[in-house]
């Protein structure tokens, strides 16, 4: 069953000559948009497991959206219907969902200067400007770093003929962070030694294990 307001809250548009309250569209456009990046977020922890930043922002969604109930509460604002986590659906690569977040948290910060237009009542405007706040002083720059840290890492798999889809295969706790750090160098990095910073992660994981077998030879003839 879909929400009585639903053409307004799907083109996140307040209409002043509609048969609803102006701050209630307001309000409800909010709750709108807080759903549908939780219900995105959701679907990238589910898809991807519970990795940085999503597993955060998406606990922060629940906040946004408690903030919001708060107000519909004491203005005696209906709550919509979420219709989202049964029509969202994740994108193919963890780098095109980073992009994603980038775009729904300016579009959110965006949303929140429209929608202050609309809001004469103190309260209300707070919590807006609160809620934009976060956006973009925590999560926009979580994502934009998220996302760079997508572009190493695939172009240095990509470096060894890896396709971007596979750029995020686990290899094990070891070697996953080397090839972290090897991509975060990006071209410069000097002071690796060529055979390790191009090496196949396949052969990064067979030189950890060797390394840590090194290691554990070494600590048992030691004592």
């Amino acid at each position: 069953m879909p929400n009585y307001d639903e053409a307004i809250l799907r083109r996140r548009v307040v209409n002043p000559l509609a048969p609803f309250p102006v701050l209630h569209q307001a309000v409800r456009i909010a709750f709108y948009d807080e759903y549908a990046a939780r219900s995105f977020y959701n679907k990238v922890l589910e898809a991807y497991g519970a990795k940085p930043p999503f597993e955060a922002i998406a606990r922060s969604e629940l906040r946004h959206v408690a903030a919001l109930t708060e107000l519909a509460d004491r203005y005696g604002i209906p709550r919509p219907l979420d219709p989202f986590p049964g029509e969202t659906q994740v994108s193919p690569t963890w780098r095109q969902n980073c992009e994603r977040a980038i775009a729904g948290e300016i579009a959110n910060v965006q949303l929140y200067a429209y929608l202050k237009q609309f809001v004469s009542e103190p309260d209300v405007n707070g919590v807006f400007s609160n809620l934009q706040a976060a956006s973009f002083n925590n999560h926009l720059p979580a994502f934009q770093r998220a996302l760079a840290a997508a572009v190493a890492q695939e172009q240095y798999h990509a470096s060894r003929g890896i396709p971007p889809q596979a750029a995020y295969v686990k290899h094990g706790m070891v070697t996953d962070f080397i090839e972290r750090a090897l991509a975060g160098l990006g071209p410069t990095g000097r002071l690796v030694s060529p055979l390790v910073k191009h090496a196949h992660p396949a052969l990064l994981a067979g030189m950890a294990t060797g390394t840590a077998g090194v290691l554990i030879y070494r600590k048992k003839h030691s004592t």
